[in-house]
C-alpha cells in the first residue's frame, strides 16, 4: 500500500514490491499470481475498514448511502486504488463481506434480485469514479491551483456568446460551483432514490 500511495498505479509493479520486502520476484510469484492478484488484495485491505452498521438501525436508503460514504472515504485514503478499482470485481473476504451486507440491506428493502445485483455494481462504481476523480484533482493540481484553473474555466465559459450557449450561460453560478462534498451527495441521492423508484 505503502509503494502505491508514493509511486502510484503504474509503480506498483511486482519487482517494486519484491524489492521494498527485500526479496526476488520469484519468491513474491510463490504467493500473489501477478499484479492483478496484489491490486485485489490491496482493494481488499481497503475494504477492511468499511464499517457495516446493523441493517435495522436506520431506514435503508441511509444506510446505503452511509455505505456508498464509507467505500468513498476508503478509497479516498487510497487515493491511488480508485483507479485499480474500475473494472474490477472485488472477491478478497472483506469486499464480499460489504457486499453481502449491503446485498442484504437492498433485499430487506423489497427490491427486485435484478435491481440488487445492478445496484451492488453502481454503487461502489460511483463512490470509486468520485475518489478516482478527487485523486486526480488532487495531482493535478495543488492546493489554490485548482481555485485559478475553475476561475480560468469559469471566465471562458461567461465569454461565450448566450446567443449559442444559452444554458452554459444562464447557469454560469451553478456549473462552477465547486462543492465537493454537496455533488457527491447530489449524486448518492439520486441513485438512492432511482433505487427506491425500482422497488
Amino acid at each position: 500500500m505503502k509503494i502505491l500511495e508514493t509511486d502510484g498505479l503504474d509503480g506498483l509493479t511486482m519487482r517494486r514490491v519484491a524489492t521494498a520486502l527485500g526479496t526476488g520476484p520469484a519468491s513474491l510469484y510463490a504467493h500473489i499470481a501477478d499484479k492483478d492478484d496484489l491490486i485485489s488484495i490491496l482493494i481488499d485491505r481497503a475494504a477492511e475498514g468499511v464499517e457495516l452498521p446493523d441493517p435495522e438501525s436506520a431506514p435503508w436508503e441511509e444506510l446505503v448511502k452511509a455505505w456508498v460514504r464509507e467505500i468513498r472515504a476508503s478509497l479516498g485514503r487510497h487515493r491511488n486504488l480508485a483507479r485499480a478499482t474500475m473494472g474490477m470485481i472485488p472477491t478478497g473476504p472483506n469486499a464480499l463481506r460489504a457486499t453481502d451486507w449491503l446485498m442484504g440491506v437492498l433485499r430487506s428493502a423489497g427490491l427486485s434480485d435484478q435491481a440488487v445485483a445492478y445496484a451492488c455494481d453502481l454503487l461502489p462504481l460511483y463512490a470509486g469514479a468520485v475518489a478516482f476523480e478527487e485523486g486526480l484533482m488532487d495531482s493535478r493540481f495543488a492546493g489554490e491551483h485548482i481555485e485559478a484553473y475553475v476561475a480560468e474555466i469559469a471566465e471562458y465559459f461567461a465569454s461565450l456568446p448566450a446567443d449559442r450557449y444559452p444554458n452554459i450561460v444562464a447557469l454560469l453560478g451553478p456549473l462552477m460551483r465547486n462543492e465537493g462534498d454537496e455533488r457527491f451527495e447530489f449524486g448518492l441521492s439520486v441513485i438512492v432514490a432511482g433505487l427506491a423508484a425500482q422497488r
